[in-house]
């Protein structure tokens, strides 16, 4: 698998890309970087990176080994931002007549000063709701 490969079925498997960053470092993200010798894949929070979780000399082994790792990750991805509960409510039925389920992560008053009402989707959902309009 190549690169471009890799690109396209993390975007197919609904990877988030805020979870990655490919020949680049993220923020708070795995990351797979190629140093001209050996492909890495490490973990980047805050700037600071941590030891490699893997190292090869071949580029499709490590896009394979980076396909499976974000796999097993939960790729939430923030679809719709409201004033009220019933907002909300009302948008959440309409991921659910799209076919995907729809999460709430709510942001309580006493964080911001005012509450905000989020509605996420996981992984391949996000192709699912796309053409749903807030």
């Amino acid at each position: 698998m190549t690169i471009a490969e890799l690109r396209q079925k993390l975007e197919e498997e609904g990877c988030s890309p805020s979870n990655y960053a490919i020949e680049s470092r993220g923020s708070d993200a795995y990351c797979l970087m190629h140093d001209g010798k050996v492909w890495s894949i490490f973990y980047s929070e805050r700037g600071c990176d941590s030891d490699p979780i893997f190292t090869t000399e071949s580029q499709p082994e490590a896009c394979t080994y980076f396909l499976e790792l974000m796999r097993t990750q939960r790729h939430w991805h923030l679809v719709g931002v409201f004033a009220t509960d019933a907002e909300a409510r009302e948008f959440e039925q309409r991921v659910v007549e799209c076919g995907a389920k729809p999460v709430r992560n709510d942001i309580p008053a006493r964080i911001l000063g005012v509450p905000q009402y989020r509605v996420f989707v996981l992984g391949r959902d996000i192709h699912l709701v796309k053409s749903i309009k807030q």
